[in-house]
């Protein structure tokens, strides 16, 4: 029983890990000048609309941002550099995720 739990378990993990979400690929600039709040997340809100994934930061960028909700089921990946935002309007208030 405890090796079939293991088993649902491993395999859903990995389906997970397989799901990879750039910020890059949601038209983040990076430059840390650029607001990227709206890219980073939608590549959050793109996860949790599957079920799940890696949210990857990526390296060798900055992305300047204000908040973000962080949810269950995925893995925030940062390989590069979140800047939090000075302008307080990227701070609005984020609607809760439905869980």
């Amino acid at each position: 029983m405890y090796l079939l739990v293991f088993l649902v378990s491993f395999l859903c993990l990995q389906h997970i890990l397989a799901q990879e979400y750039h910020v890059k690929d949601f038209n983040a600039t990076g430059n840390g000048i650029a607001d990227d709040t709206s890219a980073v997340r939608a590549a959050v809100a793109a996860a949790a609309k599957s079920n799940g994934g890696r949210v990857v930061v990526d390296a060798g960028y900055t992305f300047l941002t204000g908040c973000f909700n962080i949810s269950s089921n995925f893995i925030l990946d940062i390989r590069g550099t979140i800047l939090g935002s000075q302008n307080s309007d990227h701070y609005a208030l984020v609607d809760p995720l439905p869980w």
